[in-house]
């Protein structure tokens, strides 16, 4: 009896320090920060638009921190995937360098040692690549929930939202990320097939964040090129190299359900076509061992279990996203892929877009099922209806 007191009273005292925990102070605005070269750009840092950056000259680009306060934690959104920098720590009068790797990671927090004074710079002999999009300091404390703290895909998802732009994930497929990612705790992988611009890539990452997804999401090797048929964004990228592609990325990733783009294209776009198409053709081809020969010894063959297209009129369910959901304080999954495409500062001006509503006619609720290994759906409420999921989860008790 007196361990379960004393473990009931240890938990109690958790709870209220958990509780009693403050949220980090930004520093950033009343830190001295100066740069090394075109000093006029140096409010790019911190002016929370993801269509400007600090880039600095090729062989000058050191930015100078002095904070009043010490500094716990650096939030840094690169503008291309960083090759190797240093952040260099003022401590006891001695500059101590904390090296970072080469990562394909755009946005990064490192936590500090608490030093006033940093300096922030590329390594190595090509630094033409170094440029900031913006940065955070923080202070001590728990950290806000903006901060991004991405971990890597394991090779084995629940879930895949396969779409062909930065922005389709939240106007087509609507509560998905957010109810999948963020109230059911899967293992859920976002994959673009195009690389888009920085500033898009940026806000892919604020908008997936929003909506919960924890992996980093894939960016695919395309360009985006406008087309208004299936033939003809298959000659702008070249069929069979797409088709390779998603392939390599099923194989890699290894979904047991994949969900993706309309065949028509929702409001015709020749990409969101491709990107539909060529999940059915690598729905049957990544498990077949005979074919693409690279991508099987890299990553072997996989078995998707089943393939949902958006609007398709075969074997169609229809998606409740206006339920709400407790990782959300309650806002809905549709609530929430709204506020993921908020993050989507660039198309804000776009009018003709937004996240498509229930009765819309590309609503982000209506899907069908176009391939499946494990038979039909019988509820027709989840994408994972007659799967067995990859992600242990242990259920909160209900009152």
């Amino acid at each position: 009896m007196k361990k379960l007191i004393g473990l009931a009273f240890l938990l109690m005292l958790l709870f209220t320090a958990s509780a009693l925990a403050q949220e980090a102070p930004d520093l950033t605005l009343i830190s001295d920060i100066t740069v090394s070269a075109k000093a006029f750009t140096k409010e790019r840092l911190h002016d929370r638009n993801w269509d400007t950056a600090f880039l600095g000259e090729d062989n000058s680009k050191t930015i100078t921190i002095k904070s009043p306060q010490a500094i716990h934690g650096l939030y840094i959104c690169f503008v291309e995937e960083p090759r190797a920098w240093v952040i260099e720590q003022k401590i006891d009068g001695a500059w101590q360098a904390l090296s970072q790797p080469r990562s394909h990671v755009l946005h990064q927090y490192i936590p500090l040692n608490g030093a006033k004074e940093l300096r922030i710079k590329p390594e190595g002999g090509s630094r033409k690549w170094f440029g900031v999009k913006e940065l955070f300091l923080l202070g001590e404390g728990e950290l806000p929930a903006y901060i991004q703290q991405w971990q890597q895909p394991d090779g084995k998802a629940d879930l895949m939202v396969f779409f062909a732009h930065p922005d389709d994930e939240s106007l087509f497929f609507g509560g998905t990320l957010p109810t999948y990612a963020g109230e059911r705790g899967l293992d859920v992988v976002a994959a673009t097939i195009s690389y888009s611009t920085p500033t898009r890539r940026s806000e892919l990452l604020n908008a997936l964040w929003v909506m919960g997804v924890k992996n980093y999401p894939v960016f695919g090797p395309f360009h985006d090129k406008h087309s208004l048929k299936l033939a003809t964004a298959y000659k702008t990228f070249n069929e069979q190299k797409v088709k390779r592609y998603v392939v390599e990325l099923f194989r890699q990733y290894k979904p047991e359900v994949v969900v993706t783009h309309d065949t028509k294209g929702e409001y015709g776009h020749g990409m969101h076509m491709m990107v539909a198409d060529a999940s059915l053709y690598a729905f049957d081809l990544a498990a077949n061992e005979s074919k693409y020969p690279d991508s099987l010894k890299a990553s072997g063959a996989w078995q998707v279990k089943k393939l949902y297209l958006h609007l398709y009129p075969e074997n169609q369910i229809t998606m409740d996203w206006d339920q709400p959901l407790h990782a959300f304080s309650g806002r809905t999954g549709f609530e929430m892929a709204q506020e993921g495409y908020r993050q989507h500062q660039t198309q804000q001006r776009l009018d003709q877009f937004k996240v498509e509503p229930r009765d819309s006619q590309y609503s982000s609720y209506l899907f069908g099922l176009a391939k499946t290994t494990v038979g039909p759906d019988t509820l027709k409420n989840d994408f994972l209806e007659n799967i067995t999921t990859n992600t242990f989860l242990v259920e909160e008790e209900q009152p």
